[in-house]
């Protein structure tokens, strides 16, 4: 690994590829953590911790289905009220004994998709977002409202009618089963006049190989199939963050709807709005 040139990466495209075969998850690991220990450095930022450690699926489990929407780690804190961690950096690693791996991890870049259709003024759909949580977003409005799926996020922001099941009316629900295809999936975001194939970029991440992704700026699903003990995941963030501290975080993020706001509608081409 050339450390320069994948924080430049990281920082710039919001994930870095890191082809080399790593004989073991550690090697693989502790070179993600130190990327992403450069990364904060670079950026003036506190050193992160392992939050989130995972075998995907467990050993016990059984086969993924044949793909996974496009969501957030540990979701977004859209409207916190208490302490809680939250995820900064996602590695993934497939290790060298696994044979047969078919399934390719899909990247969405937030602030290169959000840009290709107008959004309301950032108080307004902040706003939006906060509103749509109460309706359709959070189980319980007293624990606050945090957003995994990237398609809620969006369906939020946009302040139209919404189409998704809302986890109060329909307990049973659980999330990242908004889709049951990727087709339907993709059709959803052209319906909020969103080209995912425009802006994805898909990783087929083979054995020995480690693949780093900022989750503030990459949403992230799969496409295939993964065999119990395929990959390993690990998560890298914030223990018990404070609740301004989340919201300074959430802002950050919002901030990717204004690449082509509202304001700007007049002097741009119309979009069709949902």
């Amino acid at each position: 690994m050339n450390g320069s040139h994948e924080v430049a990466q990281l920082d710039d495209r919001g994930f870095v590829w890191v082809r080399c075969d790593f004989p073991t998850a550690t090697g693989a690991f502790d070179a993600a953590h130190a990327l992403i220990d450069a990364c904060c450095a670079a950026n003036g930022l506190e050193d992160l911790v392992v939050i989130g450690d995972f075998v995907l699926p467990p050993l016990d489990g059984r086969q993924t289905r044949d793909f996974q929407t496009l969501h957030f780690d540990f979701g977004l804190p859209l409207d916190p009220k208490f302490d809680q961690d939250v995820a900064r950096y996602t590695a993934l690693h497939v290790p060298s004994g696994v044979s047969g791996v078919s399934a390719v991890t899909r990247l969405v870049p937030l602030a290169r998709l959000l840009s290709q259709r107008v959004w309301p003024p950032l108080t307004e759909l902040l706003g939006g977002l906060i509103a749509y949580g109460r309706t359709h977003g959070a189980w319980d409005d007293d624990r606050g409202y945090v957003e995994g799926s990237l398609a809620r996020v969006v369906e939020g922001a946009a302040a139209g009618s919404p189409r998704l099941p809302s986890v109060k009316t329909d307990p049973g629900f659980l999330c990242g089963t908004e889709f049951d295809s990727l087709c339907a999936e993709v059709a959803f975001f052209e319906q909020h006049g969103l080209r995912l194939k425009d802006v994805e970029v898909e990783v087929e991440l083979r054995p020995g190989e480690l693949l780093v992704f900022d989750n503030l700026a990459v949403a992230h699903g799969r496409r295939g199939l993964r065999r119990p003990g395929e990959l390993r995941q690990r998560v890298y963030g914030h223990q018990r963050l404070g609740v301004i501290a989340q919201c300074e975080l959430r802002d950050r993020v919002v901030c990717a709807f204004d690449a082509f706001s509202a304001r700007d509608a007049d002097s741009s081409a119309s979009v069709s709005m949902p």
